[in-house]
């Protein structure tokens, strides 16, 4: 259902999403709750104008985070609306490109509307920002939700329009504000953290462009901490859970060494116990190889070969791997293939069970142990990866 306007009826606006829009604007039909308040409404979409979205964001973000709400910003992407303005530019004689740009983010700004009308949040908006992308900002109680709830925003948006929509968001806590809070300090801090969101967005768009990804992603990033120390662990409730068997997220791995061990820090919550869990990671160069997380400070981790201060954000896809070993398989052989970063399943079956049985008859401890060094090194050789 299309908001009605002081100047048109709602049934004829619901015909035409590119009536034109008035400042006279129902503000009760405003995708919003408390924030933002009295707004302008931006024409094409209906969502609340950018200026004004930016305006009053910042306060409301410091007050939700004063009362130890966890705000959650994503920034939505129309994916390749260019191509489309060109394409029905040059193959449609009824239409020029622009108003079938116009067309898309009407489509985008009324299913955003009718999206957020049916969210629980108490306090949110959804504005635009730039002239492709949406804001959505809210205080919201389970990071888990939320994300599966902007994946139901995406794929509607997918399923109504020429082309995907590609999202990127963060979770918020009042730990991440800066310990120095000068004047003029709350734009600032808000600035930064809409843009590594967007910057999220354009990392995941610069391996699509290169042929190594995807459109219609939901991208996962984590606020840039200032230089510290001692690192502190983030607040668990800004954390996702680490993605199950064969499910699939992306992210923004933050690179961190400890000590001389370098690390990727996923947005998600770290594995319980001191095995790990397996994930399937590809890299901006298309390369995948199976590794395995750690929890530092609760947070995810992978093990890193090259961490540089210059690079402070990796767009990773991350996924589940099922644990098809079979409960046969040693103890001291599986660690031993968890601390190596390697995939037994990759092995055939015969030369598993030759592996096996080398293993298992071993007569000394030592012969067992230098054994169990060849079977790593001969799955480490198979994958051209031998250490």
């Amino acid at each position: 259902m299309e908001p009605s306007r002081t100047s048109h009826p709602a049934t004829s606006r619901a015909l035409d999403p590119l009536a034109s829009s008035v400042p006279l604007f129902d503000p009760s039909q405003m995708p919003l709750r408390t924030w933002c308040a009295g707004s302008r409404e931006d024409a094409v979409t209906g969502l609340v104008a950018f200026p004004d979205f930016h305006s009053h964001i910042p306060r409301c973000l410091d007050a939700a985070l004063d009362e130890g709400r966890l705000v959650a910003l994503a920034i939505g992407d129309v994916d390749g609306l260019k191509d489309h303005v060109e394409r029905t530019n040059s193959t449609n004689p009824a239409s020029y490109g622009h108003l079938a740009g116009n067309e898309v983010m009407a489509t985008v700004g009324a299913t955003t509307r009718a999206w957020f009308r049916e969210q629980p949040f108490d306090s949110g908006c959804a504005a635009t920002f730039g002239g492709d992308e949406v804001i959505l900002a809210a205080a919201v109680d389970d990071a888990a939700q939320f994300h599966q709830a902007v994946g139901v925003l995406r794929d509607r948006l997918g399923a109504v329009l020429p082309v995907t929509v590609s999202v990127a968001l963060m979770f918020v806590t009042a730990a991440d504000r800066p310990a120095e809070r000068p004047q003029g300090w709350k734009h600032r801090f808000t600035d930064s953290l809409l843009g590594e969101v967007d910057r999220t967005l354009f990392l995941h768009k610069a391996a699509r462009r290169a042929g190594r990804g995807q459109g219609g992603i939901i991208a996962v990033t984590r606020p840039l901490q200032a230089a510290k120390s001692r690192p502190e662990a983030p607040d668990p409730l800004a954390l996702l859970p680490l993605p199950a068997a064969c499910d699939l997220v992306h992210v923004v791995a933050r690179p961190e060494r400890i000590g001389d061990r370098g690390f990727l820090l996923l947005p998600c919550h770290g594995p319980t116990g001191q095995r790990g869990a397996r994930l399937r990671v590809t890299f901006p160069t298309g390369t995948s190889k199976t590794v395995v997380a750690y929890a530092l400070r609760g947070q995810a981790a992978v093990p890193h070969a090259t961490v540089t201060d210059e690079v402070t954000g990796i767009a990773l896809s991350v996924q589940g791997v099922r644990d098809r070993a079979p409960r046969s398989l040693p103890r001291d052989l599986a660690d031993a293939l968890e601390r190596a970063g390697l995939d037994w399943t990759t092995v055939p079956e015969h030369e598993q069970a030759q592996i096996l049985h080398l293993v298992t008859e071993a007569g000394a401890p030592e012969i067992r142990a230098s054994r169990i060094t060849a079977a790593v090194d001969a799955v480490a050789a198979r994958k051209g990866t031998a250490k």
